[in-house]
Parts: structure tokens; C-alpha cells; sequence
């Protein structure tokens, strides 16, 4: 397990940035949606990783 600091960063960027750092094959993750008006305010971290992606990823709903 390894554990980032919070940095001026999206958690999708320090998701991106940990799978680029550790060289991984394969992102497992859940993926939870919410309305369109709380994630245009509050952000998306599924949908920031599904439109910038650089490995597969399995994802769960």
C-alpha cells in the first residue's frame, strides 16, 4: 500500500501519475456516477480516468 500527500493535484492526476510512476499493467477499480450538476461542481474522478486512461482498466459499477 502507498500513501500520497495531498498536492494542489485532482485525485485522477495522482492516479494517473502513481500507474506512470510505478509502471502498472492494469487499473482495478469502481466506477460511481453521480448527476451531472454535483459532478460539474464537484468534479468526476471516473470520468477524469476514463478520458485520459494510459493502461487498461477493469471497471465495476
Amino acid at each position: 500500500m502507498r500513501h500520497t500527500p495531498a498536492q494542489a493535484i485532482s485525485e485522477g492526476d495522482a492516479l494517473l501519475a502513481a500507474l506512470s510512476d510505478e509502471a502498472i499493467d492494469l487499473l482495478v477499480m469502481g466506477a460511481y456516477g453521480h448527476s451531472r450538476l454535483r459532478e460539474l461542481v464537484l468534479g468526476g474522478v471516473t470520468r477524469e480516468l476514463l478520458g485520459h486512461m494510459t493502461a487498461p482498466v477493469l471497471m465495476s459499477h
